[in-house]
């Protein structure tokens, strides 16, 4: 196991590409517990994997950092952002099946920090729809504002969890609570 000692570790390790280290944490507040901790979180998050991964999940934050900053073009924002997505998910290697992929992580992430509830996406905003209107945007250059803030704020969520944060609930607001596998089994005809 590889141990991280810092921003110059971050720094040999994605050569040159992104300088996050832990020069740039989003925490509850300002106190000094709540940074140490986000701090904490973020170091044995990532001192748990491997190279290959923390490659991955920075190059996953340097593009959701460039789409953060592009205010203009919305197609350009929607694309940094779904390569960053793709960055993310794709840390085990596995490049097939990404929107299904997306939507468990985004779903496991909201059971897993709401036990008992079972969680999927709301109509119209399933995460194969996303990837629909990526070939739009991508091929065509059609702009979807609502699918970049969208995809932003799951970005948000799964970005933090991937680095040891506890994630925001920025994309809560697209999924619902479902019915228990046994009550849909009980009322279907």
């Amino acid at each position: 196991m590889r141990t991280i000692l810092g921003p110059t570790e971050y720094d040999r390790m994605t050569t040159g590409r992104v300088e996050l280290g832990m020069k740039c944490l989003t925490v509850k507040s300002n106190t000094a517990n709540d940074i140490e901790q986000a701090v904490s979180n973020a170091r044995n998050s990532l001192n748990s994997r491997s190279a290959g991964e923390i490659d991955s999940i920075l190059n996953a934050v340097h593009m959701h950092g460039n789409g953060k900053r592009e205010l203009t073009d919305k197609n350009e924002r929607f694309r940094k952002f779904w390569i960053a997505l793709e960055a993310l998910i794709n840390i085990d290697g596995k490049k097939t099946h990404i929107a299904k992929r997306i939507q468990d992580a985004l779903i496991q992430l909201y059971e897993s920090n709401d036990p008992g509830k079972n969680y999927g996406m709301k109509p119209g905003f399933e995460i194969v729809e996303i990837k629909d209107d990526r070939v739009d945007q991508f091929h065509y250059a059609i702009e979807n504002p609502e699918r970049v803030v969208q995809l932003e704020r799951i970005l948000d969520d799964l970005i933090r969890a991937k680095v040891g944060l506890c994630h925001r609930g920025y994309a809560k607001e697209y999924l619902e609570v479902a019915a228990p596998a046994s009550a849909k089994k009980r009322f279907t005809i």
